[in-house]
């Protein structure tokens, strides 16, 4: 198993310009800063950590949730609402970098404090932290679950982690081995399961980091998954269809969040296309809808009896780099489309019964499918 001496990956300045300085013997470095004088009372913070880190599946997952959801200013901190998670990073944080949990420091909110001796009770008990380095509760009526903070305050600790991310990302996009866990991390920390109306659903991963959402989408293409669009309002990009969902499913990059994982696989589950179309008759029915004025996503996904995802990631913006489609305004805040010349005739050999899924197939019959017909009709 492969393994990276982070003797060698340890910046060399903060960010205010001060040497970091380093001293390292077979298992474990050192790093602190020189302080010239007496420095208002205080002796910079040493930094003992392992020199030799094994790169498995830990590894990337810890980085993955610390990219995700990881404080990257003042130290290295990690919050989450899920115990499991918050479990696993100190795991990271103890086997790969030697750092005790009892380094970190701990900060609650909850959405309302009954009882605030159970509180401070159990989190420890969780974590395994000691009750002393809990530092506050803090009450936010805008969250609706507990929410811990760990953290362990030290520049030097978080440019480390820095320089290590930056270290790795070529190693990451280079095999489905490192990839697959650190998209299990990112996907714990920013990732979404989203239902829509008509039984569908697909994913999603949030950042507002233009550089991150583009090694994301590197390293989801690496792994043979296919992801939409970014949409800068809300900050975040999907991932639709069968073919990519399945591929998700089999590398697991869902399965370390529990409740996550659990409306992943409720979602994939239930998934069926019906009516399957090819390309071609699937856009031209498509146009027969709008020929009848201007429609939404979801109405025309309503009208053809299909999942709305497909009809908005791939047959819509097709008929719009063909010129066959525009955009005519807005009901709300969904966008109307409406045919860019005339009137679109139906196809007319257009023979359909419905399909067995998720396993895609063509299926045609003497008998014209009445589902189609009446999506097409009107």
């Amino acid at each position: 198993m492969e393994t990276i001496d982070l003797a060698e990956v340890a910046p060399k300045t903060t960010p205010g310009g001060k040497e970091i300085l380093l001293h390292k013997d077979e298992a474990k470095i050192i790093l602190y800063t020189e302080v010239k004088g007496w420095s208002n009372g205080k002796w910079p913070k040493e930094i003992v950590i392992r020199r030799f880190m094994t790169l498995d599946a830990l590894t990337f997952e810890g980085l993955g949730l610390w990219v995700g959801e990881g404080g990257k200013d003042k130290g290295l901190y990690f919050g989450n609402s899920s115990p499991g998670l918050l479990l696993h990073f100190l795991k990271f944080t103890d086997e790969k970098l030697g750092i005790d949990r009892r380094n970190f420091k701990v900060t609650l909110n909850v959405f309302m404090l009954k009882d605030e001796n159970l509180i401070k009770t159990r989190w420890p008990e969780i974590l395994q932290i000691p009750i002393g380095n809990f530092t506050r509760i803090c009450i936010d009526p805008r969250i609706s679950k507990e929410y811990a903070q760990i953290y362990c305050n030290s520049i030097l600790l978080v440019e480390l982690i820095k320089a290590l991310q930056k270290e790795m990302e070529p190693a990451i996009l280079s095999t489905q081995q490192f990839a697959a866990p650190f998209l299990r991390g990112m996907f714990a920390a920013e990732g979404q399961v989203a239902f829509r109306k008509h039984g569908a659903f697909h994913i999603t991963f949030s950042s507002a980091n233009l550089e991150l959402v583009s090694f994301l989408k590197k390293c989801l293409q690496s792994v043979g998954i296919n992801s939409g669009k970014y949409m800068h309002q809300s900050r975040k990009f999907p991932i639709y269809g069968y073919k990519n969902l399945k591929r998700f499913k089999e590398l697991d990059i869902h399965t370390l969040h529990p409740e996550k994982r659990a409306k992943f696989e409720l979602g994939f589950a239930n998934y069926k296309r019906i009516n399957v179309l090819r390309g071609e008759e699937a856009r031209a029915l498509i146009l027969r809808q709008l020929a009848s004025g201007p429609k939404t996503y979801d109405e025309v996904a309503a009208a053809l009896g299909k999942a709305r995802t497909t009809i908005q990631a791939w047959h819509i913006p097709i008929l719009e780099r063909q010129g066959l489609v525009r955009r005519v305004g807005k009901r709300g805040q969904a966008w109307l489309f409406a045919p860019a010349e005339g009137k679109i005739s139906p196809p007319s050999n257009l023979n359909r019964v419905q399909c067995a899924e998720p396993t895609p197939c063509w299926c045609t019959s003497r008998t014209t499918s009445r589902r189609a017909w009446a999506s097409s009709a009107s």
